[in-house]
């Protein structure tokens, strides 16, 4: 006999919230998307008031709970920059003290600042950047904890307007291309000295043209922290010769044969930085299945990468193409990272385990994304390393001398890349925002001006107001301006607007296009071999729309002025292109168009 089972309460009833509780304490812990704490800040250690340090804390802690961990840092830095300022000020003793005069204090102490690098006053933008930082945390406290603030504080508006005025300096064209050379050069020698590696490692005797005591030294560091480089310490302990080690370059040079270090890494970052024309820290995020076959053309592949700030509630993502067929093209780059990283995937935590551009820390024995600050460090040697090597070619090839790399930032390299494309464009600002991904094309006027693009704009305008002048005055122009008058030759070339002379896309006659290379406006034109026009009703309609406007702009404008302009397409329109429409769609286009929006007017 079976027994009896419980019933089974299946009625549904609200969860009861659980509340975290958050230490009250001075210490603010950010923990990974898998609860693992990430990072740990001590606001204890800053020196300031008890009262102040909690409230910092808590405010730390909870309005930057989704932050990611470079703006955890950015914050950390600017109160430590507020601590030091409470400490020279020595009128920050309590929160009472928090006060809108105590804002001042600090506002007049942060322009007094100087830069320790260059020996000028803390630029605007840094100042603004440290100031806010505090206000947020103001901010916070105001909204959630008011009591906390016994005395008002306020924070005035603009305290540095026009911060952006100051442009930063740019790179020339010549200077990128020696940055990619020697990026080019480091890196391929990086990428043989891991190939060699992997030879030595898939065979136990000796390789061919490598010194066998370099084979048994590859050998045993990689017994040593399965394929990943052993720190001296655990190296010694595992008895390896270390006296080897350093003839044959040391620990960080070996480490080479076995994965991407810190050291060669920045050849890697530099190079897809410059042909990818993207933001360095968005790109330092950059995942391993950032490559997409191109869904057109077999020989390109598409770079995507995810940049935060990039749209507001839908996120756009970064995407360029590259032909795979050139050598030192971007894709080809990223399968170079993809395999020196291989060893250090199963070393790094779950957060950065998808990331690209992984290395092995020096100091700790962890893999870990690479820091902002290591690629800023290693950059230096990089340029000391490349001058060098520069240095040496032009000693022994003077009639071949080779520009030395200027000192840069990686922060230099979007802007400088983007003046580039502006100028390779003719001047086309809409062209340089589609490279740059932006949403508004005032925000990419920021990364490209300065006096390479004032330049241009001058030289834009008066072309534009000569080409004006001459259609004005085309027919009294002398023999001097003749060569002017051919070009512009109104009555030859009134349609060039609408393409009607163009019928080869690779011939390089429409605006902003270059001979040889596909039209950039392909299969926009009405005449372009490219154009394809849908059979639908819905194009029928919008078809019929332009030819009635058309006709009807025959009826009130010049004659001869309507054949010389826009006769040439409405014949395409009536010609060429609506008999290719079945006659079936007809009235169901004629319903459709009296729902489109009206056509502006020709004139």
């Amino acid at each position: 006999m079976a027994g009896k089972r419980e019933r089974i309460d299946r009625r549904l009833s609200a969860a009861s919230a659980k509340v975290l509780e958050q230490p009250a304490d001075a210490i603010a812990v950010f923990r990974d998307g898998w609860g693992e704490v990430a990072k740990r800040y001590d606001l204890g250690k800053l020196g300031l008031p008890t009262d102040v340090t909690m409230l910092l804390a808590d405010a730390f802690r909870n309005h930057h709970a989704a932050s990611s961990s470079e703006t955890h840092r950015h914050c950390w830095m600017a109160l430590r920059v507020f601590a030091r300022f409470a400490v020279e000020d020595g009128h920050v003793l309590s929160a009472g003290d928090l006060t809108t005069a105590m804002v001042g204090r600090y506002i007049a102490w942060l322009d007094r600042q100087i830069a320790g690098q260059t020996n000028k006053p803390w630029s605007k933008g840094a100042r603004a950047n440290v100031l806010m930082q505090l206000r947020q945390m103001i901010d916070w406290t105001k909204r959630r904890h008011p009591s906390r603030l016994p005395s008002r504080i306020d924070f005035p508006w603009r305290v540095w307007p026009n911060r952006t005025a100051d442009t930063r300096p740019r790179l020339g064209g010549e200077d990128l291309k020696a940055i990619l050379r020697a990026c080019y050069e480091e890196l391929d020698e990086a990428w043989d000295r891991f190939d060699t590696g992997r030879t030595i490692l898939a065979t136990s005797g000796p390789a061919d043209g490598v010194d066998p005591e370099l084979c048994d030294m590859v050998r045993a560091l990689a017994r040593v922290n399965d394929g990943v480089l052993p720190s001296r310490t655990l190296a010694i302990r595992s008895q390896v010769n270390i006296s080897a080690v350093s003839r044959h370059g040391g620990l960080r040079h070996l480490g080479g044969y076995l994965h991407l270090t810190g050291e060669t890494v920045v050849a890697f970052f530099i190079a897809i930085a410059i042909q990818t024309a993207g933001n360095p820290d968005a790109l330092r995020l950059i995942t391993r299945d950032c490559q997409v076959a191109h869904p057109l053309d077999e020989h390109r592949i598409i770079v995507e990468w995810a940049k935060p700030r990039a749209g507001a509630k839908v996120k756009r993502a970064q995407r360029r193409s590259f032909d795979r067929r050139r050598r030192h093209a971007a894709p080809n780059l990223i399968d170079r990272l993809l395999a020196m990283t291989a060893p250090l995937v199963s070393r790094a935590s779950r957060q950065d385990r998808n990331r690209l551009f992984l290395v092995k820390s020096e100091k700790k024995d962890a893999v870990t994304l690479i820091a902002e600050a290591t690629l800023s460090h290693a950059l230096k040697p990089f340029i000391k390393r490349s001058n060098a090597r520069i240095a040496i070619w032009n000693k022994a090839a003077p009639e071949r001398a080779r520009q030395l790399l200027p000192d840069f930032a990686a922060v230099l390299l979007r802007g400088s890349v983007a003046t580039e494309y502006y100028k390779a464009s003719g001047g086309d600002i809409v062209a340089t925002q589609d490279v740059l991904n932006h949403a508004r094309a005032d925000t990419t006027e920021l990364y490209i001006k300065g006096p390479q693009t004032r330049r241009i704009q001058r030289e834009t305008i008066a072309r534009l107001q000569e080409l004006m002048l001459g259609w004005i005055v085309g027919a009294k122009a002398n023999c001097e301006n003749r060569a002017q008058r051919d070009r512009i030759a109104l009555a030859s070339n009134a349609t060039v607007p609408f393409s009607h002379d163009c019928l080869n896309p690779l011939a390089g006659t429409a605006p902003d296009s270059i001979a040889g290379r596909v039209c950039r406006h392909f299969g926009g034109c009405l005449r372009c071999p490219g154009l394809v026009i849908p059979i639908d009703a819905e194009h029928m309609a919008r078809i019929l729309q332009a030819i009635g406007e058309l006709e009807r702009a025959r009826e009130r404008i010049d004659p001869r002025r309507f054949e010389l302009l826009y006769a040439p397409s409405l014949r395409i329109l009536v010609d060429d292109i609506l008999p290719d429409f079945p006659q079936t769609l007809r009235g169901d286009a004629e319903q459709r168009m009296l729902a489109l929006a009206r056509l502006p007017a020709l004139e």
